[in-house]
């Protein structure tokens, strides 16, 4: 499964993000947890996250095993009239480090993503991309009616610094806040909006009453572009026992006496990838606008002067061009059912309109319970993709090593896959501060034997040795 990323695309961890033991992953989805979180200090050494689903097409009886011998079936294409989407997300994790002590958490992460969206697609188009089926005769009669059609992609490398603490503690309530601040480093860029395209074919005659696009790219290569981005976060926590007070608590430390305080119930809310990347040169902007109407398209001449006398069109290059990142909301919210079994549902809604250039996020829904301890943790996330496409998962972390997929079922059966998915983590994780650990008592000195002179007599014990009377005899 690692080795085949181009198979193998999860979407927000959602089986791990929201552990309390691994900070360097819950950072993303909320960057408040590093403030409480139950490990010391963490560093990630390398992960990768991909992910990708799609309503266009499927794979036919497929599963995960039959990649090691060749999977040779032809994709299906859903001939359905409904839109077409396809989304996919790929992250690959550098070193990143996160310390949670005391009031705070702090750490700092590099990480390279990309994402691809296209959304709103004919399902004519679909035949034509996945299987090369271009029609060779005009239909006699077809009406149009596109709007909002999008296809975009866009990577890059993020370089950050993350900050929380605790803003509220007061009997039993804790709140804490933090952010995620990034220096964005712009790889590649393409976006093309078709806003609309209204007409229709009968017989000879071609009557485009409407048509509005544009293009939008960036030649691929490293720093491209600049940027910045930002996440912001607050989480809520309740104390398990509600006698128990916030007032004292020091996470990880000696001044709690290295005791932690567990939650009934924790609610977050945070604003994910709120910011930009600017592309100065090596550009290419393309635009159309206006009505075509040709009577018999058999002799019309040329589709370039159509073109160039039913449509404005303008070309520019070299232009900067300015692209936002997948800004979202999330809610999350981790009920404690007792014995280290907990409850999690998170929510991600995009903000970015299709109509502004960039990239969005794919809207889900997550229902996670989980069994956590210190050293084994085990998750099953079921993941609605888009609030409509349920997806039933798992993840497990052994100490530091996480490993999870999206979608279970391509590994225990063979079924037909609208996506596919997995992650992995290798991390190095201190769990308890240094100064926490107790202390060996301090081994008694030998008392020193004076040595006597040869002169003097030895003496002896007034107590007879009887040595059966060490193994019980009478």
């Amino acid at each position: 499964m690692f080795l085949v990323p181009s198979y193998a695309m999860a979407q927000e961890k959602l089986g791990i993000a929201n552990s309390n033991y691994s900070s360097t992953n819950s950072i993303f989805l909320n960057p408040s947890s590093s403030v409480d979180s139950r490990t010391f200090i963490q560093m990630n050494l390398i992960g990768a996250n991909a992910y990708a689903y799609t309503n266009q097409f499927y794979l036919p009886a497929f599963s995960v095993w039959q990649l090691k011998n060749g999977y040779n079936q032809t994709p299906v294409v859903v001939d359905s009239k409904m839109k077409k989407f396809l989304y996919g997300n790929f992250s690959l994790d550098a070193p990143a480090i996160v310390l949670s002590h005391r009031r705070i958490g702090v750490g700092f992460f590099v990480r390279g993503r990309a994402e691809i969206d296209f959304r709103r697609i004919p399902y004519q188009l679909s035949r034509i991309f996945l299987l090369n089926q271009v029609p060779t005769e005009v239909p006699p009669e077809a009406r149009l009616n596109l709007r909002n059609v999008k296809l975009s992609s866009m990577s890059w490398a993020e370089y950050g610094l993350n900050f929380g603490m605790m803003v509220h503690k007061r009997n039993n309530v804790l709140i804490t806040a933090g952010g995620n601040v990034k220096y964005l480093t712009g790889i590649d860029l393409f976006y093309a909006d078709l806003r609309q395209l209204k007409g229709y074919i009968k017989d000879t005659t071609v009557n485009v009453e409407n048509l509005q696009g544009k293009v939008l790219s960036s030649d691929p290569g490293w720093n491209t572009g600049k940027g910045y981005g930002l996440d912001l976060g607050i989480t809520y926590r309740r104390s398990l026992n509600s006698d128990v007070e916030y007032e004292g608590y020091y996470v990880n430390s000696k001044r709690s006496d290295c005791n932690c305080i567990d939650y009934r119930y924790k609610a977050g809310l945070s604003l994910l990838d709120l910011g930009y990347i600017k592309f100065p040169k090596k550009t290419y902007k393309a635009s159309v606008d206006g009505s075509l109407y040709v009577p018999n398209y058999n002799d019309a001449g040329p589709l370039n002067s159509l073109i160039q006398i039913g449509f404005h069109t303008k070309v520019e290059y070299n232009i900067p061009i300015t692209a936002v990142l997948p800004t979202a909301l999330s809610a999350q919210l981790d009920l404690n059912l007792y014995h280290h079994i907990y409850l999690n549902g998170t929510i991600i809604k995009n903000v970015i309109p299709a109509s502004m250039t960039g990239v969005q996020r794919a809207n889900l829904l997550s229902i996670t319970p989980r069994y956590e301890r210190k050293q084994f943790e085990f998750a099953l996330p079921l993941t609605f993709h888009r609030f409509l496409y349920p997806q039933l998962g798992f993840a497990f972390r052994i100490r530091s090593f996480v490993l999870g997929m999206d979608n279970l079922f391509p590994l225990i059966i063979k079924k037909n896959t609208y996506g596919l998915n997995v992650y992995f983590n290798i991390a190095i994780s201190m769990f308890k501060n240094p100064a926490c650990r107790e202390k060996p008592a301090p081994k008694k000195k030998k008392e020193k034997v004076k040595k006597r002179s040869t002169a003097d007599c030895p003496q002896f014990s007034k107590h007879h040795f009887k040595p059966f009377k060490l193994f019980g005899s009478k």
